[in-house]
């Protein structure tokens, strides 16, 4: 049976390579072998606490013998490296700054770019490790500008929602919404594909809603003629009345019913404030979200036999969301505003 001889260098070099955070536990385990050998634990006692083999505890002993504590942590295992690493500095900045829409076509660059021809599932592997996942695109206005955007948001939103949010003001997010009669076509999950009755015509109910940037309290107008510039007048009217003495923001789109001389001149009379967003800035506009819930709450795979019913499951919706204490409405206004500084142009 094999017996160290541990000098008291040897024990204080031992702990101090157990306290060095870089090494990694394999390696640790290896040391606290050594030691509990010293200490006169035999091989099975020790391979019963480590949880390794005897024979395994026996090669630990052997290797340090016979090379010390280098000799121990010495990485003997084959790591292969890939043909491509070379390479995956370029392919990363190729596929960042044009991305690739299948693994087939990943196939194809790689192999124009480095003379490899791999297999889908290896390019699958390669993407991932550098950090890439399948992931749906989205779109943005042409004409938006990300910057205008994020100081807009910096310099005259933020402001008045933190005053909002200490009470000293009242903010509301202001838009149209205008939902014609026929299918709200959606996912679900089935075993056929469903097919959904729409009705015919274009009939139209319109809602004008103002939302509160903090409480969620829904304001709103509607009809079923059009939306113009006395519709927006009647709003303002209708939260000035609610709120007689707060500062009152009105935060909405240049529609031209909304940013006109008639409205901007009745906004004056009320002192209520309206603040208008950069042109192609829906991302800034917290109503826009209070607008999708709604037609996946009330209209989205539902079929309404007439213009009424169609009417009243909307008006239905919107008193439920503005009464109740709606955590997926919370949760949805959050004042998280999505930029897009990155965007791909």
């Amino acid at each position: 049976m094999i017996k160290l001889q541990l000098t008291d260098q040897n024990i204080f070099d031992i702990y101090e390579v157990l306290d060095d955070p870089t090494i990694d536990q394999r390696n640790k385990n290896k040391l606290l072998v050594i030691i509990m050998h010293h200490e006169g634990a035999n091989n099975s006692f020790i391979s019963s606490c480590m949880n390794l083999s005897a024979n395994t505890v026996t090669n630990y002993i052997k290797l340090y013998r016979s090379g010390s504590i280098g000799e121990l942590i010495e990485n003997r295992y084959y790591c292969p490296s890939s043909s491509l690493e070379p390479f995956m500095q370029c392919i990363e900045c190729s596929f960042k700054i044009t991305p690739v829409q299948n693994a087939k076509d990943a196939v194809a660059r790689i192999e124009k770019m480095t003379g490899f021809k791999l297999s889908e599932s290896q390019v699958r592997r390669t993407m991932k490790k550098m950090g890439m996942s399948l992931r749906k695109c989205s779109s943005i206005p042409s004409k938006a500008d990300p910057q205008l955007q994020f100081t807009f948001y910096c310099e005259h939103m933020k402001p008045r929602l933190e005053e909002a949010s200490k009470g000293k003001r009242k903010v509301f997010f202001v838009d149209a919404a205008h939902f014609v009669l026929g299918a709200f076509l959606g996912m679900v999950w089935c075993f056929v594909r469903p097919f959904i009755k729409t009705s015919p015509g274009r009939q139209r109910y319109n809602v004008l809603g103002a939302v509160d940037s903090h409480s969620k309290e829904i304001i709103s107008i509607k009809n079923t003629g059009y939306i113009n510039a006395l519709t927006v007048c009647e709003l303002i009217e209708k939260i000035r009345t609610k709120y007689e003495e707060d500062s009152i923001t009105l935060i909405l789109d240049n529609a031209r019913y909304q940013r006109c001389k008639a409205v901007m001149q009745r906004a004056e009379e009320l002192n209520v404030e309206l603040l208008f967003l950069p042109s192609y800035s829906p991302n800034l506009n917290l109503i826009e979200r209070l607008w999708k819930l709604v037609k996946k709450r009330c209209l989205a795979n539902r079929y309404y036999e007439n213009f009424d019913k169609f009417k009243n499951a909307i008006d239905h919706c919107l008193e439920k969301l503005s009464n109740e204490d709606n955590a997926e409405l919370a949760s949805l206004l959050t004042l998280k505003f999505q930029f897009f500084q990155n965007h791909k142009t």
